[in-house]
């Protein structure tokens, strides 16, 4: 169209300011579709660095005997990371949410741009309990092993509280590493690879549908 209205302008010389105005409009367009990219690529976007901060600072841990296990498909979606410790056993999903996030009565709610008008209950919560049960029971149908799982919603952005403890725990990311060593031990050190060895048998069916 840029083009086009430069050879208008040229032919019609009359209307050249038209095909002018039309011609920047045309590039103007181009530009904003080109720099800022449809939402859904700015969504995915935002989830790779939650999942990749996360990872980052879950390494220390790894070096302390931790076992995390990253980006396990299930289902339609995936599970971010699990990180198996002398702690117990953890699903966590990593969110870089575009706003303000507050838990009131285990209900996540984002403000976004200062604005209350401008908040949405955020449906995660919910899908990560849901993740974490399923988790839970194929270990126990995989290896009789009765481990519960932990759901914990990494946030990564602007979360005032901090650290929320419900039926799921919600907590900043730069939280998160000390958080996990602070828990009271659930598995026996020595034990701690048998049981990341459980979680990995239990996905292995879902894994080689992925694959």
């Amino acid at each position: 169209m840029l083009i086009g209205s430069l050879v208008l302008s040229r032919v019609v010389s009359s209307q050249a300011w038209l095909f002018g105005v039309l011609g920047g409009m045309a590039f103007a367009v181009y530009l904003t579709f080109r720099l800022s990219g449809p939402g859904w690529i700015e969504n995915w976007q935002q989830g790779v660095w939650g999942e990749q901060s996360t990872a980052k600072a879950l390494r220390p841990l790894e070096r302390l005997g931790w076992v995390v296990l990253h980006d396990l498909p299930a289902g339609r979606g995936n599970v971010d990371h699990i990180a198996i410790g002398a702690g117990g056993v953890f699903l966590l999903d990593s969110k870089r949410l575009g706003g303000s996030a507050t838990v009131t009565d285990g209900i996540l709610t984002v403000e976004r741009f200062g604005d209350s008008d401008l908040q949405y209950t955020h449906p995660g919560p919910g899908h990560l309990l849901g993740l974490a049960r399923e988790t839970h029971d194929r270990v126990r149908a995989a290896t009789r092993l009765s481990q519960w799982v932990t759901p914990v919603m990494v946030m990564w952005g602007d979360f005032p509280q901090r650290l929320v403890e419900d039926r799921c725990v919600y907590l900043h990311g730069d939280e998160l590493a000390a958080w996990l060593a602070s828990q009271p031990q659930r598995i026996a050190p020595n034990r701690v690879g048998q049981v990341a060895e459980a979680v990995k048998a239990a996905w292995k069916p879902v894994l080689a549908d992925a694959g």
